[in-house]
């Protein structure tokens, strides 16, 4: 079995295909996958940024409190229903400010758990989560951020769209095996793509 630490913001469009990449892997590699927290408004609250990704960025975060505090209650199991929820919502239906009660009651969790949307104390959680994936990549990248066993990790892959089957486990294979190579460092070519979905989950 591969452990596989997936960072994610849920507003974020590449980490969404990127997930859904990873849940489609999981049907043909025996896979581990934790679910954690990363937040683009926490990353680059010293930046300056047009509004819309200011404001973007801050439902993302109050999103992830929210997250934060489900597993808190229920445990590990509740992220993957949640992101699930918020992003057939936030990506597929386009519903930027969709009620996190209505989320939360969709994923089969309380409604209550909403509050923690504007509780703040959740933040140190999730930016501890964050120091974990930039203590893996480094501090100049966004998400999603991947690792593999908890130790070999990169930004990406960044997907457009994604690969299903047969060819989403190869890509997964080859992947690991170049983060896992003592020495590798990089690939990049410039996107050309916008974000394209699969079938809503």
């Amino acid at each position: 079995m591969t452990r596989v630490d997936f960072f994610f913001d849920p507003v974020c469009p590449w980490c969404w295909i990127t997930s859904r990449w990873l849940v489609e892997v999981s049907a043909h590699r025996d896979l581990e996958i934790n679910w954690r927290t990363f937040s683009l408004r926490i990353k680059n609250r010293d930046l300056e940024m047009d509004e819309k990704y200011v404001k973007g960025h801050e439902r993302g975060l109050r999103a992830l409190r929210v997250v934060e505090a489900a597993r808190a209650e229920h445990g590990d199991s509740a992220v993957l229903p949640l992101y699930t929820e918020m992003g057939r919502r936030y990506h597929h239906d386009k519903d930027r400010d969709t009620d996190l009660g209505d989320v939360l009651e969709d994923a089969g969790y309380e409604r209550a758990l909403a509050s923690a949307a504007d509780d703040d104390a959740w933040d140190a959680v999730i930016e501890a989560s964050m120091k974990d994936a930039l203590d893996l990549v480094g501090e100049d990248t966004g998400v999603p951020i991947i690792s593999f066993d908890g130790s070999a990790g990169f930004f990406g892959p960044v997907l457009s769209p994604a690969p299903t089957g047969e060819a989403a486990a190869q890509l997964f294979d080859s992947l690991h095996a170049m983060a896992t190579l003592d020495g590798f460092w990089e690939l990049k070519r410039t996107r050309t793509n916008p974000p394209i979905f699969a079938e809503r989950p």
